[in-house]
């Protein structure tokens, strides 16, 4: 579809020091993150370096989720050639990212309403949307009025988006806040664990390898990824936004990097990927 627009909403660091954080959720209202989780599929991303903090590199993570590596350096022409020359508008607080792309505009949520930042994204003609929410700090009521932020602005959008003659592929990417969080195995991948017998050999996951050669990526604090378009994505076993239902995702685990090969794919700026 000719009028194919990506929306790429980075909510980062929301989550914070634990797995599934029962007052970030309590009593929080997220009808349309809800539905888009409920109606897409969801996946983990890897970061690929191990870290020696627990204070994470969010510039080594804008450009793995870009996808440049962490030894490539990336420029808004070293973008447009990776992809065809893509076109992206990069909505942003973060000065060293805004410094990137030269039709960047600046985020400011203590400013811009969010009917403001909407408008903002209707009238952009880029195949590419990518807003980067950061939060402000680390506390509940700041990590919680961003989901809500969030949500009002997709609800507005997908509302609104026939009578602005959009079709809008949806990707929500939501980070923690620090890099050594433990994510469970689902029941059903506890189960599998315990049926296996000793002499058999898992063949190894896609994201051990890299170029054929052994990669080894941080396992800890997953980026997850919500991916929704009612006619590009399927439908998992997914039901609500939290991060306990992330993890049963369809989408399994992928290296960060790769990862935005598939959005350029959807947008005919990469060849075919993968199987």
């Amino acid at each position: 579809m000719n009028n194919l627009q990506t929306i790429l909403i980075w909510i980062d660091g929301v989550l914070d020091k634990q797995f599934e954080e029962k007052e970030l959720y309590k009593d929080l209202e997220l009808n349309t993150l809800n539905s888009i989780v409920n109606d897409g599929c969801v996946g983990q991303l890897l970061y690929s370096q191990k870290d020696t903090t627990t204070n994470k590199d969010t510039v080594k993570e804008f450009n793995e989720l870009l996808g440049f590596k962490h030894d490539e350096k990336l420029t808004e022409q070293s973008f447009k050639e990776k992809y065809m020359d893509l076109k992206i508008k990069l909505i942003s607080k973060v000065e060293k990212e805004l410094c990137i792309f030269s039709d960047s505009v600046k985020l400011d949520t203590q400013k811009q309403t969010n009917d403001e930042l909407v408008d903002i994204i209707f009238k952009s003609s880029e195949q590419l949307i990518m807003v980067h929410y950061q939060t402000i700090n680390n506390s509940l009521e700041e990590r919680r009025n961003t989901l809500l932020n969030v949500d009002s602005i997709l609800s507005n959008l997908l509302k609104n988006r026939e009578s602005h003659n959009k079709n809008y592929y949806i990707n929500i990417v939501i980070g923690y806040n620090q890099t050594n969080i433990e994510i469970p195995l689902t029941a059903q991948q506890q189960q599998q664990s315990t049926n296996i017998p000793n002499w058999f050999n898992l063949p190894k996951q896609s994201f051990t390898l890299s170029n054929s050669l052994p990669y080894d990526p941080r396992l800890t604090s997953p980026l997850f990824t919500i991916h929704y378009n009612s006619i590009f994505t399927r439908k998992d076993n997914t039901k609500s936004f939290s991060e306990s239902e992330f993890i049963n995702g369809s989408n399994g685990k992928i290296l960060l990097f790769q990862h935005f090969r598939e959005l350029a794919f959807k947008l005919g700026k990469v060849p075919k990927y993968g199987a």
